[in-house]
């Protein structure tokens, strides 16, 4: 597979913009899913509307993505793939973080997530001809690896995963629809560069070795220079998952990604082990 067409969500921010620019200098024809479109207008000039199809999609209203994917369908008449990328994270332990910021995050990190994910499916399946596409969720090492300090970003993509596995498991193969979970460890973007996340604390927690303490010290005097992770190779990265005949479900991409996972997988295993016997003697007495 070559895929000339793709529908970028959250493609004006951090790595959502750096996948559309490297695809942009490919070549390759981009529908930008944003919020302001008028933040692509720079893009819009310099690569034109042939290859570049800017269209306004708030991840949280059903109504944009139905109207995204129509106009996509109406100018190009397919998607090769979708990365579905919109996302965002607040700092703070689970205590510190208002209830109205976690429901925000779920609302925009999964269930907008799965909205698009859904209307993608349907488009790969009823639109496209030949049928079939890509669908690549941009994950995190922290839907594996639960971090300190950002419990309900966490746990939004623990349920991104959950339903992506349940939906990858439940597509008929006929309707070749592949579907990759991009595990992201830490990558240099816009997002980092520019702090643009909130960063909140708790009265009670005032331990200054506590991980919140630590993370929100390391946070404010960040040197973005010290993040490795080059988003450029990661887009580049990325459009080669895109192109695998039979892509993986699940992929660490950066370096952090086994770092942070193998540790846990060892605690992990060798619990079970030792309370393997406890699954049993549980049955009724019959």
């Amino acid at each position: 597979m070559s895929p000339q067409i793709w529908f970028v969500t959250g493609a004006s921010n951090g790595m959502g913009l750096s996948m559309s620019e490297y695809l942009l200098a490919k070549g390759v024809i981009v529908i930008a899913a944003v919020r302001k479109p008028e933040s692509m207008k720079e893009h819009q000039a310099k690569y034109g509307s042939d290859k570049l199809l800017v269209v306004k999609v708030d991840v949280q209203i059903q109504e944009d993505i139905d109207a995204a994917f129509k106009k996509a369908e109406e100018t190009f008449g397919r998607i090769d793939v979708v990365h579905n990328n919109a996302g965002y994270s607040a700092v703070g332990e689970v205590e510190a973080m208002p209830m109205s910021d976690g429901k925000a995050m779920f609302e925009t990190n999964f269930f907008g997530a799965t909205r698009v994910s859904l209307a993608a499916i349907k488009f790969f399946r009823e639109v496209n001809k030949p049928i079939g596409g890509r669908l690549i969720q941009a994950s995190s090492i922290y839907g594996l690896v639960p971090g300190g300090v950002t419990g309900y970003y966490a746990a939004s993509k623990y349920a991104l995963e959950g339903i992506t596995e349940s939906l990858a498991a439940e597509l008929d193969p006929a309707w070749n629809i592949k579907i990759s979970l991009a595990v992201l460890g830490f990558f240099r973007t816009n997002f980092v560069k520019n702090h643009t996340y909130s960063v909140y604390e708790h009265p009670a927690y005032t331990n200054p070795e506590l991980l919140g303490n630590v993370t929100r010290s390391v946070l404010a005097k960040l040197d973005p220079s010290i993040i490795r992770g080059d988003p450029d190779k990661l887009a580049k990265r990325l459009y080669e998952l895109a192109n695998l005949a039979d892509p993986p479900l699940h992929v660490l991409l950066g370096h952090e990604g086994p770092a942070m996972l193998n540790p846990k997988l060892e605690r992990d295993a060798a619990e079970r082990k030792k309370y393997a016997s406890w699954a049993e003697g549980l049955a009724f007495d019959e």
